[in-house]
């Protein structure tokens, strides 16, 4: 009898976390779709709140990486698939999601800026992308090595750890200096102006549905790795 109310209970649990993943993925596409154009040009928008939308969702992914780095290290199964599915969605979904819109839009735009004392701070910035780049460049042909053995994997986790230790720092260098900055010298018509470039940016993947599937397979992985039932 304790038995069955106990997995009535985890069926339930279980029921609320994917409810949960639904609303999640809804709200994001809620917040990155294309904006309703009254919504930009009464200056409600903030073009920062955009990336910070987007940061929302490399932080999750990060979190499927280090789950998986995880059962590398403690010999827990996981799988090659599982790994090229990450950096699938890191590729496709974190440059072209977000770091275009940096480099292609916002840091030149911030470089005409007059007396803009964040020139090397905008340097850093591009530097860590290439880092990035290349640190999943490096994941992802450790992960074509996935079955050669204990040391193989061993390097993918390294790797891997050091990716997810980079970026978390970059995401919160964004988010505590470079974005309050934006907030204070850019004025309401310079976040529409960005906003509108941004959705210009990325209308064709919001129309073909390309962010939606990046983001349907978070939730698998996230479901695959039991990240939110743990």
């Amino acid at each position: 009898m304790i038995k069955h109310k106990f997995q009535c209970m985890k069926n339930k649990y279980i029921t609320f976390v994917i409810l949960c993943l639904v609303i999640s993925s809804c709200n994001y596409f809620k917040h990155n779709r294309i904006y309703d154009k009254k919504q930009i040009e009464n200056k409600e928008i903030l073009a920062t709140e955009i990336l910070l939308q987007d940061f929302l969702i490399t932080k999750r992914v990060l979190q499927i990486l280090e789950k998986a780095s995880y059962c590398l290290d403690e010999g827990e199964q996981v799988s090659k698939e599982t790994f090229d599915e990450i950096i699938e969605v890191i590729n496709e979904f974190s440059d072209k999601c977000h770091r275009e819109k940096e480099e292609k839009i916002l840091f030149p735009f911030l470089k005409d800026i007059k007396e803009n004392g964040k020139i090397d701070l905008l340097c850093q910035l591009l530097m860590e992308h290439v880092t990035a780049r290349e640190l999943i460049r490096n994941l992802s042909e450790l992960t074509n090595k996935f079955h050669q053995g204990k040391k193989a994997r061993k390097r993918i986790s390294r790797v891997a750890h050091t990716y997810i230790k980079h970026m978390r720092k970059h995401i919160q260098t964004e988010e505590k200096i470079l974005f309050p900055w934006i907030n204070k010298v850019l004025t309401p018509d310079d976040h529409v102006l960005l906003i509108k470039k941004f959705e210009e940016m990325n209308q064709e993947e919001y129309k073909s549905g390309l962010y939606e599937n990046y983001v349907s397979k978070i939730e698998d992985l996230e479901k695959q790795l039991q990240i939110y039932l743990e």
